[in-house]
Order: structure tokens, then sequence, then C-alpha cells
């Protein structure tokens, strides 16, 4: 039987070549995206806004950093320990970070879920546990993002651009809900999925009989794969209904860390904003980046930020607090992130040559 972890590195997204070129990618965009809005925010006065950052602030923002990972490695945990007592949560940590770095790599985040299940996998976890365990943590996400979306827009639509903060919501709210309601009728009505796609490749028959059959067993596998983990999440949940709510109130928690961390970067530079309206900011921005695009979101991440900070900070003070920002909630865990990712891959290669 073919081992599901080398399947994975087949389809060419978990492994050093893919890895190198990421980097790459994420990094020259990040800083072309940086410059481009140090120059075009005329920070002149960049030196003295560097010379006026309060050390002690940065030692906060470290510890809500690692706020930040332990909760993310929470929200795995608390399922590990139910599959699997005794597991260290230490192998979380490390599932956590390995999404983490991927995700900044590969465009979409794509990368982040297969480091996790790889992490998890090599650990001693299932993949169908991993994927279980991980499926319903993005159903909480997927319930919490348009939420605190919708109250971040009530609270900063008066006092940033209408336009752009409209276009920023409306898009990220669709996107989430949109995916909510797959999600639900995949999850009480797998085998709607499959009429779904069969009438899909009925329609397109007329065009490519070979499209077609390919779409048949997409939607037959389609069916089965959500039946089978609609049984097994049921089933957990049914057993440990509490879990469900655990993972949504550490997704609160989770995510209103990343937003406080916003404002502790403001009090750093020694100024000051609405905390109300510098959280909801934080909130647009992560329902609009959690599909971008580009690798961790880079260039996107860093306009959106400038963009809609502009109306709450002062122009000489937006170049750094998004090189702030970014490297607080991204560059650091994404480094730190990189150390697991390598590190498991070094041990698979030493295994393999054995």
């Amino acid at each position: 039987m073919s081992d599901p972890v080398n399947n994975l590195k087949a389809q060419k997204v978990f492994n050093k070549k893919v890895i190198k070129k990421g980097i790459a990618y994420f990094l020259s965009i990040s800083i072309v995206t940086l410059v481009g809005i140090f120059l075009y925010t005329n920070s002149g006065n960049t030196l003295e806004v560097w010379s006026k950052i309060q050390p002690g602030y940065f030692l906060i923002a470290l510890l809500f950093i690692a706020i930040d990972l332990y909760l993310g490695a929470m929200r795995n945990h608390i399922f590990v320990k139910e599959f699997y007592p005794g597991k260290s949560l230490w192998i979380s940590v490390k599932a956590n970070l390995a999404n983490i770095f991927m995700g900044a790599v590969t465009p979409s985040q794509s990368g982040g879920g297969i480091a996790q299940f790889y992490v998890f996998y090599k650990n001693g976890v299932s993949l169908p546990n991993a994927i279980t365990i991980s499926f319903i943590n993005w159903i909480s996400t997927l319930i919490f993002f348009p939420v605190s979306g919708i109250i971040a827009y009530l609270i900063i639509k008066d006092n940033i651009p209408s336009g752009f903060v409209n276009y920023l919501a409306r898009f990220g709210f669709s996107v989430f809900t949109t995916l909510l309601i797959i999600v639900i009728i995949g999850l009480f009505f797998p085998d709607a999925i499959g009429f779904i796609v069969e009438k899909i490749s009925r329609g397109v028959a007329r065009l490519n009989k070979k499209w077609s059959s390919r779409l048949h067993v997409f939607g037959e596998k389609a069916r089965q794969s959500l039946s089978d983990y609609r049984n097994k999440c049921l089933s957990l949940l049914k057993s440990k209904p509490q879990l469900m709510l655990f993972s949504f109130l550490l997704t609160i928690i989770l995510y209103l860390n990343k937003y406080f961390l916003a404002y502790i970067i403001v009090l750093s530079l020694g100024t000051t904003g609405d905390i109300a309206l510098i959280m909801a900011v934080q909130a647009i921005i992560y329902l609009l980046l959690y599909f971008a695009p580009s690798p961790g979101g880079s260039g996107i991440a860093e306009l959106s930020i400038a963009g809609l900070m502009a109306g709450i900070i002062a122009g000489d003070y937006i170049g750094t607090f998004t090189l702030l920002q970014r490297s607080f909630l991204v560059f650091i865990p994404a480094i730190i992130g990189a150390f697991v990712v390598l590190g498991e891959l070094n041990k698979s290669e030493a295994t393999l040559e054995e």
C-alpha cells in the first residue's frame, strides 16, 4: 500500500524545490511592496519614527506571538489528545508552525494544510484523523470570519473611505459565506454534491466526453469522501460535543490576539490610535487575505494594511507599521516554521536513504 505522505509529496507541493521557489516569490513580492509603500508615503521621517520605538512593547509583542502559536497548536491538540491520549502538545505546535511556513510560501496558503498533515502523519497521527481535525477547525474559521467581518465593518465604515472598505468587506464576506454554505451542504447532504457535479458533467459531455467522464469520477469521489468525513466528524462531535465549542472559542481568542497585537505595534511606535478601529481593520484584512492568490498574501497584505491603516495613523508611521505587523504575525512565525519543515523533510530523506 502506498504511503499517503509520499503521495502528498508527489503532488509537488511539499518538497525543497517548491519551497525554495516559494520563498523567493514571497520575499521578492513582500520587499518590493514594502519599499513601494515607504516611497509612496514619502517617509522622510522614517529614521525619526524608528528612534521613537519603545523596545518594551517589542517584548510584549513577542509574548503575543508566543500566545498566537500556542493557541494555534491548541486548536489541533484538543482533538489530537482525544484520538491519541498522551500525545505531546509539541506535535501540534510543530504542525501549526509547518502550516504557517508553507502557507506563507505557497499561493492561497495551499501548502499549509498539506504541511500540517505531513507533520502529523510523521508523528503518529493518521491522515484521516489529521484531515478531520483540520476540517472541524476550518468550519470554526468559516463561521468566525464573516461574523467578525460584519462587526468590523460596522465599526470602521464611517472612518475609512467607504468604497475601498465596501469592496474588501463584501468580497471577503461573500467568499466565506459561500464556502460555509457549501460545507453545510457537503456535511448534511453529501449526495447533493454528486448530483450537482453529475448535472455539470452532462452539460460538459456535449462539448467533450473525456472531460465529462473525469467530472463524473470526481463527483463520485467527492460524494464518497464527504460522506466518510461527515460520518467521522458527526461521530466525534456527538460523543464529544464540547470539542466544537472549544474549537470555536479558541478560534475567537486566536484571532482577537492577532488583532490586538496590531494595537501593541502602534503603541510601540510611540503613537496611538482608536483600539476598536485598529482591531476592526485587522479583521477586514484577514477576511480578505485568507484566500489571497499570492504566496502568504504577499503584496496584497502589505497594500491592504497600508491602505486601511492610513485612515488611523499618520503617514510617516504607515510603512514602519506595515513592516512590523507582517514581521510579527508572518515573517517571524514563518522563519520558525521553516526549521520545522526542513527538519521533517531531512528526517524523511534520511529514512529513505537507510
